[in-house]
């Protein structure tokens, strides 16, 4: 495996709170699903100063309740959930980058450029 990096202006804890919200949120939804139809592709790209980051993962569509591109957590403890999503949207916003959040073929896709 070779890895070069760029200089970035987003620091390296900012980078890793964005990988590791959209990792585990993809985790957790494939877990909701039958264990054949479990996929998780994640990519994540430099180019000068821009980062590029998609997670894609298959995941339970019932399960997943959007409120104009907000989604609220299924969990039980809606209190201590649900923030995941949202610290990624704050993160980005905060260094001028742009988020989607699309749902398509029974995919929920994040991608990031910032």
């Amino acid at each position: 495996m070779y890895i070069r990096a760029s200089p970035v202006t987003v620091g390296i804890k900012k980078r890793c709170t964005i990988i590791s919200n959209l990792l585990n949120n993809a985790i957790e939804a494939c877990e909701k699903i039958q264990e054949d139809k479990r996929i998780i592709e994640f990519e994540i790209a430099g180019y000068n100063s821009q980062i590029f980051i998609s997670v894609c993962n298959s995941y339970d569509m019932e399960s997943i309740i959007n409120q104009k591109q907000k989604f609220i957590t299924t969990k039980e403890d809606k209190l201590n959930h649900g923030i995941g999503l949202e610290n990624v949207r704050r993160t980005v916003k905060k260094y001028d980058g742009d988020m989607r959040i699309s749902q398509e073929n029974e995919r929920f896709i994040v991608s990031i450029n910032i």
